[in-house]
């Protein structure tokens, strides 16, 4: 193997020096031919859009030196190259683009390697025609900032390579090699800020090789497991793939037609929560290679660990996808959405918001994976086909009697974004609740376990229920910690009021402000931390706390606060020119004139006061 891994590492490197010296023609080439992208603002001038030209051509010829070329590849990509460059020259209608790739992708399916994804011929056929669109145009819509889908296809080709060095299939580890070093020799150019662009004559034709490749890196793991003739390719291509159904989810849930255009793709919306721009590309290229190396891992397991770890693979991408979603209502409740949509939009919004079917789907996943992991656990890691297939059969009972006690305790009755201490404690009895009756379920199913597995899966259940029900406060608050704020504050005070008003400062729905910690006089507090921040000194060490954090922004949050000390304060905020607010939590009578009766509690308010 080292031998012709060896024989074969010459291919990204020709690959990225073709592509690396013909950009510079390309750039001139489009730029003749007014082949460019114009910005909204012309500060920055107009961008090429040839890259593609480049990318493609360095894999086509890299590949025909190695002699490993096929006529397929050479039509895919040949063709939609052609129909990219007409639509960036002069922009085609969304139809008739889809119907020249529809008719490309079925010349491909039709010339090329059967992919074997179903034992009769005109279904996969018809599946692989369906997967080479979806990542045709799901690579397309995924170039939207500098270096993103570069640096994406970079990582699905590296384990599309790698899956095939390590079946022996060097083939399919030059195509792979070849993609990966065309577009990291267009990826120098491209990184923010892009001197030039891929542009639809290199985006849809790559995600027709991308695609392509990945079926057959699917096709070479099914030796080991069945399943990873499906999952392998989708774990490949699972960013370009899982934004496109995010953008359709969300704009079918808001009533917009899915093929317009917007700035509603998954990168748009980690740039609205205040990531800059080399920072959203960065997130998303973790995103692309920790799916990337889940597909390599898959495609080297056995059938048996294919199917105990998958619930868990597919609970995570689940979580991330449904927290992409999710912030589509950051501005307006679903709840408000739904009194004016119609038809398929409030069916959408019905299922997954008020029927709560979306988070009964992801149990589903979640019980079968705690119930799977507890097995593993429990045998060290070592299992076999039949016990999967024992475990199989039993599952569905256990997810029943989960199921009822989920319901039974009123798990569904929380929201997800404002899940709690008093939540997590509702986890624990249903997960408790879940383990007492599959462990009587012997009596009346088909259930054989252990007292020690029915323990190990009482832990994962609750463990898995409550990172589950987190997973979108601490995704904000990840992203929080990435972002770039622009508004740094220190709370005056450490009590109470100053906890409530860090809690609401920091919930993650206003990315531009970061809290730098607390000033406080009581001297016992010092050091201390309240909500995760420290109490950084005394009011009259303002001076030492503003050089050593930098804070631009002050907030009062106490009950009292003597009007000497409001005094320093606000003469602090004045020489330095720092705005000065109060945070309260006040109670409002608004019981007389709406005839409210009397003992019944007022309306509690918080509120930062400028």
């Amino acid at each position: 193997m080292t031998t012709q891994v060896l024989k074969i590492a010459w291919v990204p490197l020709l690959a990225f020096a073709i592509a690396s010296l013909a950009l510079p023609l390309v750039k001139r080439v489009a730029c003749h031919f007014k082949i460019v992208a114009t910005p909204l603002s012309d500060t920055h001038g107009s961008t090429p859009l040839l890259g593609g030209a480049a990318i493609i051509g360095a894999i086509v010829a890299t590949l025909a030196v190695a002699r490993a070329l096929p006529g397929w590849m050479c039509l895919g990509a040949g063709g939609l190259f052609a129909i990219g460059l007409v639509d960036d020259a002069i922009a085609l209608r969304p139809a008739r683009k889809f119907m020249a790739q529809t008719a490309l992708v079925l010349a491909v399916v039709a010339l090329g390697p059967r992919f074997g994804l179903a034992p009769w011929p005109l279904v996969s056929a018809s599946l692989a025609a369906f997967f080479l669109l979806s990542t045709v145009n799901a690579f397309n819509l995924i170039d939207g900032l500098d270096g993103l889908a570069a640096g994406v296809g970079i990582l699905a080709a590296a384990a599309i390579s790698t899956i095939g060095l390590l079946r022996g299939d060097y083939a399919l580890a030059c195509g792979g090699l070849a993609i990966a070093g065309g577009l990291g020799g267009f990826l120098v150019s491209n990184l923010h800020p892009a001197s030039i662009f891929m542009g639809d004559c290199g985006a849809l034709p790559l995600g027709l090789l991308l695609g392509a490749v990945s079926l057959q890196a699917g096709g070479l793991a099914a030796t080991n497991s069945r399943l990873s003739r499906y999952i392998v390719p989708i774990l490949i291509m699972m960013v370009p793939l899982l934004d496109t159904a995010i953008v359709s989810v969300s704009r079918m849930a808001t009533g917009n037609p899915v093929s317009r255009r917007g700035l509603d793709h998954s990168h748009h919306r980690l740039l609205a929560l205040g990531l800059s721009h080399q920072c959203a590309v960065s997130v998303v290229w973790s995103v692309a290679a920790l799916t990337a190396g889940c597909a390599v891992l898959l495609a080297a397991m056995p059938h048996a660990y294919v199917v105990a770890t998958l619930p868990l693979v597919a609970a995570v991408f689940g979580l991330v996808g449904l927290f992409m979603i999710d912030l589509t209502f950051d501005s307006e409740p679903p709840g408000i959405a739904y009194g004016y949509m119609q038809g398929l939009a409030r069916l959408i919004l019905t299922l997954s918001y008020k029927r709560r079917i979306t988070e009964g789907i992801l149990d589903l996943v979640l019980i079968t994976a705690a119930y799977f992991g507890a097995w593993l656990i429990r045998l060290d890691f070592r299992i076999g086909d039949g016990l999967v297939m024992a475990l199989l059969a039993s599952a569905p009972w256990v997810i029943a009697a989960t199921y009822a006690a989920f319901f039974a305790l009123g798990i569904y009755r929380g929201i997800w974004r404002y899940a709690g201490f008093s939540d997590v404690i509702r986890f624990a009895n249903g997960a408790v609740l879940a383990g007492i009756l599959v462990v009587i379920g012997p009596v009346v199913a088909p259930i054989a376990l252990s007292g020690s597995i029915a323990v190990l899966f009482v832990i994962l259940l609750f463990n898995l229920l409550v990172a589950s029900r987190l997973s979108f406060r601490a995704l904000r608050k990840g992203v929080a910690l990435l972002a770039r704020p622009t508004d740094r504050v220190l709370i005056v005070g450490a009590g109470e009021t100053a906890e409530a008003a860090a809690r609401y400062l920091t919930s993650g729905r206003n990315q531009r402000l970061r809290l730098v910690g607390f000033t406080d006089d009581d001297n016992f507090k010092q050091g201390k931390f309240v909500h995760g921040y420290e109490v950084l000194g005394l009011l009259t060490d303002l001076e030492t706390i503003y050089l050593r954090t930098g804070f631009n922004q002050i907030l009062i949050a106490v009950d009292s606060l003597a009007e000497e000390r409001i005094a320093l304060v606000s003469a602090f905020a004045n020489s330095h020119h720092l705005p000065l607010r109060g945070f309260s939590i006040r109670v409002n009578d608004m019981g007389i004139r709406m005839g409210r009766a009397e003992g019944e509690p007022a309306v509690a308010t918080g509120k930062v006061i400028a």
